[in-house]
């Protein structure tokens, strides 16, 4: 009879690492789902918490900085079914128009994973840096929804989340990146 040989495929191993934007891209066989939807129903609840009028411009995009980590760390996550979702929930709890937030999610989620292998390549600050256009465009094209829709806002409240956005991305990817590791040991 013929005997077959096992060839054990080796999986790379990743050591953390600060330095490149993918901690750890296709590693691992499965996705991080679990890890994926806990993390976007935290971004979730932080977005949607009432916060005093004197710190409400500070914060940041919470739901946009979970969806982008996402597509652009684990390309095999379903983030755009996530992007919609998210953003039917936003619409409902903020009393927006019916598609503005799943429509900036979707667009903002697409443009990113497109141009997803030139991010994977940057170094963190870069990245930090590169993703400044991702923020304001999110926040100008909410901004051009409210203005067909009559729906005037301070202006702090809309361009003040892309500052704190890219401010808390370093934090955001470390946690996540650590997060998402840790889940998928287990």
């Amino acid at each position: 009879g013929h005997c077959r040989r096992s060839h054990r495929v080796r999986r790379p191993t990743c050591a953390p690492s600060q330095h490149a934007v993918s901690p750890c891209v296709g590693a691992m066989n499965r996705p991080p789902h679990l890890s994926f939807w806990l993390s976007l129903l935290i971004a979730l609840c932080l977005q949607m918490m009432p916060l005093p009028d004197s710190v409400a411009s500070l914060r940041p995009l919470w739901v946009p900085l979970v969806l982008v980590f996402w597509a652009l760390v684990e390309p095999r996550v379903p983030s755009l079914l996530a992007a919609f979702l998210a953003g039917i929930v936003l619409d409902a709890h903020l009393n927006t128009v019916l598609g503005q937030h799943p429509s900036a999610f979707i667009l903002l989620v697409y443009g990113v994973s497109r141009v997803r292998a030139v991010y994977i390549l940057f170094p963190l600050w870069q990245s930090t840096i590169a993703l400044i256009p991702a923020w304001l465009g999110y926040c100008l094209l909410m901004a051009v929804i409210d203005k067909l829709f009559r729906h005037s806002a301070d202006p702090w409240l809309r361009w003040m989340p892309a500052l704190t956005s890219a401010l808390f991305w370093p934090l955001v990817f470390s946690v996540l990146a650590r997060f998402s590791r840790h889940q998928q040991k287990d």
